[in-house]
């Protein structure tokens, strides 16, 4: 990337709330066959060390997420970050069901950052999600996440980080979501970020409203 590409990075994740999403909203379970799931977020994203020195920067976010499944193991979802960021994704549950007390799924995303100029920013996303379900009303989840940022032809920015949070109720679902990303080195790079130390902050509150579909475990 060179390093005008990377000043517009920059000015694109200040100027956006939830530029690049960390946060998570999820647990490893599915919403089933033919079932949905509304999510409606607000939250807080801070910026520490944006231009490498000592300077923090916080911004308030609304998230927008809603989720389909495709199978009971399968879910396609749609999360909107302040409506400037947008990411579509896939969740294949691979240990545990909609029943089990501990499941992991995979959930591979890709999304669009902005436009500025005739330059699309684009994000690609690969968490694991990770929960235990002590009953049918309370759940913990644990995601480590991988996150890029790029430009086609261009390069790209990698961050690594991960969310904790929890969520209670049964037909509407309130939760606490606290995540966490820190860039990484891009050795492809001329050194535009090396030392920036640029980290994202992230809290939120919010509630999941289900849709009941044609076949239900529950």
């Amino acid at each position: 990337m060179n390093r005008l590409n990377g000043l517009i990075a920059v000015l694109s994740l200040l100027a956006l709330p939830g530029c690049i999403q960390v946060s998570s909203w999820q647990t490893a379970r599915t919403v089933g066959e033919h079932n949905g799931e509304i999510l409606v977020a607000f939250g807080a994203l801070g910026i520490s060390d944006p231009l490498g020195e000592d300077a923090d920067a916080g911004v308030g976010t609304m998230e927008l997420m809603g989720r389909y499944g495709v199978s009971e193991t399968v879910d396609i979802g749609l999360k909107i970050s302040s409506f400037s960021s947008y990411v579509f994704d896939a969740k294949f549950q691979v240990v545990g069901d909609r029943t089990t007390s501990f499941g992991l799924a995979l959930g591979p995303g890709i999304g669009i950052t902005a436009f500025v100029g005739s330059n699309g920013i684009f994000q690609g996303h690969l968490p694991v999600h990770m929960s235990v379900h002590p009953s049918e009303r309370f759940a913990f989840y644990f995601t480590p996440r991988y996150s890029s940022q790029f430009t086609f032809g261009d390069g790209a920015l990698h961050y690594l980080g991960g969310s904790l949070g929890l969520e209670f109720g049964r037909k509407v679902k309130f939760g606490l979501d606290v995540s966490f990303a820190e860039l990484l080195n891009d050795t492809d790079a001329d050194d535009v970020f090396e030392d920036f130390g640029l980290r994202l902050f992230q809290v939120g509150f919010g509630a999941k409203f289900r849709i009941q579909g044609q076949s239900n475990n529950d």
